[in-house]
């Protein structure tokens, strides 16, 4: 039998004290300090990814209308209007792509370039070249003063046979069309300063 004396020194043992504790004033500025300083070196390193993600956007775009004007280029030839690709010399090609990339912002006159959005592309058209506009770095680092926006043009490709360097159907060979580089080359190469 069971005596129950015998038990209840036992649970007066096993009892067990709570004792209620927390963070003290001076251990949870730590704690913040110490978080914000983390996160504080997390953004400057992070920062650097966004400039070059920007940087191969750009290139991801140049790529994109490279593809469609020599798609638009040899559709014309295959339907015989090889000599309508002169009429290509200056356009816009974002009008060749299915969707303009999200951040063009259309055609500007030479008065409107100086309010396009940073981070935008535009087509600039009486200079008739497709312009993307650079931005402040979000690093540390500052864009250097000599670095250009990328501008972009839509050029007709032949053999110049008389060297006067316009294309004229009877004595030019036709080779297609091509996007040229005008400016924004560092840029584009990766270089932020000069």
């Amino acid at each position: 039998m069971n005596d129950v004396s015998t038990l209840v020194p036992s649970i007066r043992c096993r009892e067990v004290r709570y004792r209620v504790s927390g963070f003290s004033l001076l251990e949870l500025v730590v704690v913040i300090a110490l978080i914000g300083t983390l996160i504080g070196v997390a953004i400057n390193r992070l920062l650097p990814y966004i400039d070059e993600a920007e940087r191969v956007a750009v290139l991801r775009v140049e790529g994109q209308l490279r593809s469609t004007l020599t798609m638009e280029a040899a559709e014309r030839i295959v339907r015989g209007q090889a000599a309508s690709l002169v009429e290509l010399e200056g356009a816009n090609p974002i009008k060749f792509l299915l969707e303009p990339p999200k951040n063009y912002v259309g055609e500007l006159a030479p008065a409107e370039v100086g309010r396009a959005p940073e981070r935008h592309w535009y087509f600039e058209r009486d200079r008739r070249q497709l312009v993307y506009r650079l931005g402040e770095p979000y690093g540390i680092a500052r864009r250097g003063a000599a670095l250009q926006d990328p501008a972009f043009a839509v050029r007709v490709a032949f053999a110049d046979a008389d060297r006067d360097g316009v294309f004229e159907p009877r004595q030019d060979e036709l080779y297609g069309v091509r996007l040229q580089r005008l400016a924004g080359e560092e840029w584009l190469a990766g270089v932020t300063r000069r």
